[in-house]
């Protein structure tokens, strides 16, 4: 019997994919999107973050934090669901319906995936803003704050042991292991990315070239 894992996360993520403002756009809009508009959506998004950890810290009406921490989730979502299609699903897709797979460019991904990790530490730091009496911050001095919200989310991001922040709430404890995973995701492939792009040195070592012969015929 044929195995049907890969069948079965292609479809979820398919569908999962349809749940973006992204994709509301694609279906409002479909002869606008082009390379050029994805480039355009993701740095706006990227500014959009920072304005949203902005408005969190020092806005008189919490209701905007609260709005922009909402999005940031969804944004987040959609983020995390495209990139895990352009790693697995999307190259599979298009061969098993017998097209021809390409890419923009390999250095565009990679950009905008520096773009994507970047704008994941800013919208997760608006939510430690907002949810700031949520946590006991070793930093105390940086609660509340813009620079201490994205410090907050960046050692989130990039430590995967001691935090800087403790939960006092489910809810907060949720939005740490939330963060921690996602952080594992993007930094792993944030790596793989700049690996791939690193070309490899040339060989003395015979036993080596011609393996590298025989891998080209």
């Amino acid at each position: 019997m044929p195995s049907f894992i890969v069948e079965f996360w292609s479809s979820t993520f398919s569908f999962l994919a349809k749940i973006s403002v992204f994709a509301l756009a694609r279906k409002l809009f479909p002869s606008a999107i082009t390379a050029r508009f994805v480039d355009l959506w993701v740095l706006c998004h990227l500014a959009l973050s920072m304005l949203a950890v902005i408005v969190a810290a020092y806005s008189p009406y919490p209701v905007f934090g609260y709005l922009f921490m909402f999005y940031g989730f969804l944004r987040t979502f959609e983020i995390i669901v495209y990139q895990t299609n352009v790693l697995l699903f999307d190259e599979y897709r298009v061969v098993k319906a017998r097209d021809e797979y390409h890419l923009e460019g390999y250095r565009r991904i990679v950009l905008l995936l520096l773009h994507n990790y970047f704008e994941i530490i800013l919208w997760l730091a608006c939510t430690y803003t907002v949810m700031a009496a949520d946590f006991d911050h070793k930093w105390q001095s940086g609660t509340g704050t813009v620079f201490g919200g994205i410090y907050s989310s960046f050692i989130t991001m990039t430590t995967f042991g001691d935090f800087d922040l403790l939960p006092k709430t489910t809810v907060a404890a949720f939005v740490l292991l939330f963060h921690a995973t996602i952080g594992l995701f993007m930094t792993l492939l944030s790596l793989a990315r700049f690996i791939s792009l690193i070309p490899a040195p040339k060989t003395r070592d015979a036993v080596e070239i011609k393996q590298i012969e025989n891998s080209k015929t």
